[in-house]
């Protein structure tokens, strides 16, 4: 069953009075009438989901404004969307604007307590988070990780891509869907940076593994590409035509789906529309992942009853020029060193020796493995 999300939160707001570089999470306190509004419209136009207007309330991002109040704060943005009454509401997470080691100077656990704290904030107000405008895929399995230890609700995942479909950190679409999908996510996408046309080519791909995961897929594109303008930023794709698009994602397996950058009640009008004219011709195929492991940029496809002979947790791991590498890890110092230098090896892993020192590796690496003792 198609499901349908809003459209922009940050450019309504602008188009409401919000003053451009105001910060959101203070502004919106100050006018809860024009959220209500905006939010009002999106469920009148059919949308089934408004996302609460939590997007940058995490700590770092509150911080850099100097906001200090992080979970009284998303507790009062949280309610203003729950308080509508109109339908489903989805706890908005955005990146921290922090780099993971070895890119930045922030741990693994350290990010996942940000978003925990978050989510935990919210969590009695949402019926489900997503985790959207990603632009790296590490930071995106840490938000998962936070959110799930603190709540058993639903949880999207939307990365941001150019038209090559990657990420700005270089994230392979399918890769990250692999990864995200061990983690129990319910649902994968992109949304924003470039219009609908650039995203069905970018998630058509994904429909048969996603499938075969049973992770719905999403998209939530911009309203075209911006311009800027004298009269202000205006966008390649008035309503109609972006709705044009929609009969497309449905037919191509992709049935979460609303609006991003420049869209508004009319864009999801039209999407509503398309969505209850559709009817579903057949099942869609589905492609079998299991014996699939992948970092964060390659994918490799093993045998996990048949797997090589491994390497040490040493420096002969840079050695391996084979599609993928199996790795023995009997001790803390061999997951550790692991970790350190997983970002610098050149293929996929599967994982074998001590089952608790595997588990830590799996926990914070970015990508799928296969593990066998």
């Amino acid at each position: 069953m198609p499901f349908v999300l809003d459209g922009a939160t940050g450019t309504a707001l602008m188009a409401a009075g919000m003053p451009n570089g105001a910060c959101p999470e203070k502004w919106i306190l100050e006018h809860p009438e024009k959220l209500e509004a905006i939010q009002r419209g999106y469920y009148a136009a059919g949308s089934d989901a408004v996302l609460a207007p939590t997007f940058g309330g995490n700590r770092p991002s509150l911080e850099r404004n100097g906001l200090y109040d992080c979970v009284e704060r998303n507790v009062e943005l949280a309610k203003l969307s729950r308080g509508l009454g109109g339908g489903f509401v989805g706890g908005d997470l955005s990146p921290t604007g922090q780099f993971l080691r070895p890119y930045g100077d922030a741990a693994f656990d350290e990010i996942v307590a940000i978003y925990a704290e978050q989510a935990a904030a919210i969590e009695p107000y949402v019926d489900f988070f997503i985790s959207e405008t990603n632009i790296s895929l590490a930071e995106a399995r840490a938000a998962v990780v936070g959110i799930k230890s603190v709540s058993d609700k639903p949880v999207f995942v939307t990365l941001t891509v150019d038209k090559n479909g990657r990420t700005m950190s270089g994230d392979d679409m399918l890769c990250a869907l692999l990864t995200l999908a061990e983690l129990g996510i319910s649902a994968f996408g992109a949304n924003c940076s470039v219009g609908p046309g650039d995203l069905l080519e970018t998630l058509r791909p994904l429909a048969p593994y996603a499938a075969g995961l049973g992770v719905a897929l999403i998209a939530k594109p911009n309203a075209g590409m911006p311009h800027d303008t004298p009269q202000g930023r205006v966008f390649d794709l008035d309503a109609e035509s972006f709705g044009e698009y929609v009969p497309q994602f449905l037919e191509a397996g992709i049935y979460v789906i609303g609006g991003c950058c420049g869209t508004d009640a009319g864009y999801i009008k039209q999407i509503r529309e398309a969505v209850d004219s559709f009817a579903l011709s057949a099942e869609l195929p589905q492609k079998d992942s299991s014996k699939l492991i992948c970092n964060a940029k390659q994918i490799a496809e093993i045998d996990p009853d048949r797997l090589p002979e491994p390497l040490a947790a040493d420096d002969e791991i840079f050695d391996c020029e084979d599609e993928f590498a199996v790795v023995r890890v009997e001790s803390e110092s061999d997951a550790e060193f692991l970790l350190e230098n997983a970002a610098m090896l050149t293929a996929p892993i599967a994982l074998t020796g001590d089952s608790d020192c595997c588990a830590k590796v799996i926990r914070e690496y970015c990508g799928k493995i296969i593990y066998r003792e």
